[in-house]
């Protein structure tokens, strides 16, 4: 049993979990235990450092069969974050960019699509999580696509609304 800090609502809860790996994330360096929670009926994260107390319970008879759903998660895991169950719908992200021929280094963090163009794709459960680095290639995306319409434009207008904050007029071309 943990206690965790909600931060947000200042409210402290207790969860029955079965711990079953230690993650960290890449956008922010934090801890999170991934746990199967019992409350939830599914594995999700708990930052590790909202995490008040921990009690030892019982022993858990299917833990190797939980952890073995963790690791079938992992994969199409871009972050932390999932609703937890490894046959939910996965959200796919595609985009393309171009840069000089001086920026050749980019096509090592992409797929190379010829000397000046690179894609990159992937399969999440949550693609919001994958939103901080694409951000990374502004100015240089061609073009975008997720299957989380939505976010796709969310992700779009955003893009638009720092046009406009910057001054720069929009080409009909751009993202």
């Amino acid at each position: 049993t943990i206690e965790i800090l909600n931060r947000h609502k200042e409210k402290v809860t207790e969860s029955l979990v079965v711990p079953l790996r230690i993650m960290i994330s890449v956008q922010n360096g934090r801890q999170y235990l991934m746990a199967y929670s019992h409350n939830f009926n599914r594995i999700t994260s708990y930052r590790l450092d909202n995490i008040l107390s921990v009690k030892v319970n019982d022993k858990c008879d299917n833990f190797d069969e939980l952890r073995n759903n963790l690791k079938n998660m992992i994969p199409k895991l871009w972050g932390v974050s999932s609703s937890g169950k490894s046959n939910q719908r996965v959200e796919s992200v595609q985009f393309t960019v171009y840069y000089s021929d001086e920026e050749g280094f980019i096509h090592n963090r992409l797929e190379r699509l010829d000397n000046n163009h690179s894609r990159f794709s992937a399969n999440v459960y949550d693609s919001s999580e994958l939103i901080p680095w694409i951000r990374t290639f502004i100015c240089r995306i061609t073009d975008i696509n997720f299957s989380n319409k939505e976010l796709e434009n969310q992700f779009k207008k955003d893009i638009k609304e720092m046009y406009k904050l910057y001054g720069i007029k929009e080409d009909n071309n751009d993202i």
